[in-house]
């Protein structure tokens, strides 16, 4: 990988480098701006003024020395931001949990998401955004009802593959594989709206080996597109809850096949039918007037105290019927780098086609997706295969083009 250019004659040309991408490119890394001012040979003070300017003009020689101490190319420091990411418009599950640090962490990544698109967006058709924006006086029941129709599934039937279903209606999803266990304690999940517009959902998902959860947790952040673009008052996760529960299985096809007799054992078909975790249904059916107190917080104890046989955990961290699917991961920002940028396009090579971003992050980016591509570009041994058929239609622009001289 190039951080450095030298110019083959002549002075050395000023270079404009913008304060968002300096901001990128440390915090992407975990770094503090100290240490990254220290390698470059300049102040902490300085340096910070120049993550907080829009662009500052710095001569050849320090541009190429800030260049060195991120690690990125002076291209990237050079490019114009081209993606929004509104940090008030970013939501995920226990956000006020969450230090500043990761949080900046999140918007670094879903900007490089923002830029992949960005960059093939004119080589492509993209999918048409078919999630629909709720009005704040509608509540989160009828909500998912309003979704589940924008998203063409009917009424009372499962969802067999939730993204897949999102990424047809134009909701992009990356899966993140976030170190260590505080993410795993403060949010496996988080979505935002991205683009020059703020027009394009994203959901990022962090890597996990629950299918449950991450259905759970993908449905939980479709609330809060379709809910909470602009609201911040009111119990926001209380209400993402209540619409991912109710987009998974609806209240009125719940009551139809919920059991006469409730146990652990008698809720597990419900379980594989519908994709839902028995936590998640044993909410479902006692907000729903299912279920009593005294019932619910029983089936808890029985969750805590009773062991899986297939893998000898507590049901609370691993419950009957874990194995039973796949855990689901996404493929369409995978399928729209391929499309625009060719299928023997290797990580050094995609940098500068989209805007300098470091080859090892685009690797980490689509060793995510579920693509054979994204198997080969990030090098990952995962043998899952896509489903011809299965996704909205990402066209690209040569292929247009052969379409409308027809």
């Amino acid at each position: 990988m190039t951080t450095k250019a030298t110019p083959l004659w002549g002075d050395k040309p000023d270079v404009e480098v913008y304060g968002e991408r300096l901001r990128d490119a440390r915090l992407i890394q975990r770094l503090r701006s100290g240490e990254v001012a220290t390698r470059a040979g300049v102040s902490q003070s300085w340096y910070s003024k120049l993550e907080h300017a829009i662009s500052t003009k710095l001569d050849w020689q320090k541009a190429n020395d800030l260049a060195g101490a991120l690690g990125f190319p002076v291209d990237f420091l050079a490019s114009p931001p081209v993606t929004a990411v509104q940090r008030e418009s970013l939501l995920f599950r226990a956000k006020k949990n969450l230090p500043k640090a990761e949080e900046d962490l999140l918007v670094s990544w879903a900007r490089l998401v923002g830029d992949v698109i960005h960059a093939a967006e004119p080589r492509l058709r993209l999918p048409l955004l078919r999630v629909p924006r709720i009005p704040i006086e509608v509540g989160p029941v009828d909500a998912a009802r309003f979704v589940r129709q924008a998203l063409g599934v009917p009424r009372n039937e499962p969802v067999p593959h939730l993204i897949r279903t999102l990424e047809r209606g134009g909701v992009y999803v990356a899966t993140i594989d976030f170190d260590g266990s505080l993410h795993a304690k403060n949010h496996d999940a988080f979505s935002t709206w991205i683009g020059p517009m703020l027009d394009r959902p994203l959901i990022g998902v962090r890597a996990s080996d629950s299918w449950e959860r991450t259905r759970m947790s993908v449905a939980h952040e479709l609330g809060h597109l379709s809910m909470h673009q602009t609201r911040r008052e009111g119990d926001l996760e209380a209400e993402a809850y209540a619409f991912a529960a109710e987009f998974l299985l609806p209240v009125e096809t719940l009551k139809r096949e919920w059991p006469r007799s409730v146990t652990l054992t008698s809720l597990v078909p419900v379980k594989k039918t519908w994709g839902m975790s028995l936590a998640a249904l044993i909410e479902h059916g006692y907000r729903n007037g299912l279920l009593s107190g005294g019932q619910r917080t029983s089936l808890y104890k029985q969750m805590s105290n009773r062991r899986d046989p297939a893998s000898g955990e507590r049901m609370r961290i691993r419950e009957p019927g874990w194995r039973d699917r796949e855990v689901e991961r996404p493929k369409l920002v995978a399928m729209v780098a391929e499309k625009a940028f060719g299928a023997t396009v290797d990580p050094e090579s995609l940098e500068p086609k989209v805007f300098g971003w470091r080859a090892d992050f685009l690797k980490t980016l689509f060793s995510g997706q579920v693509t054979a591509w994204a198997r080969d570009f990030s090098g990952s041994i995962d043998e899952a295969s896509p489903h011809p058929g299965s996704m909205a239609d990402v066209i690209s622009l040569s292929a247009r083009r052969q379409l409308a001289g027809r």
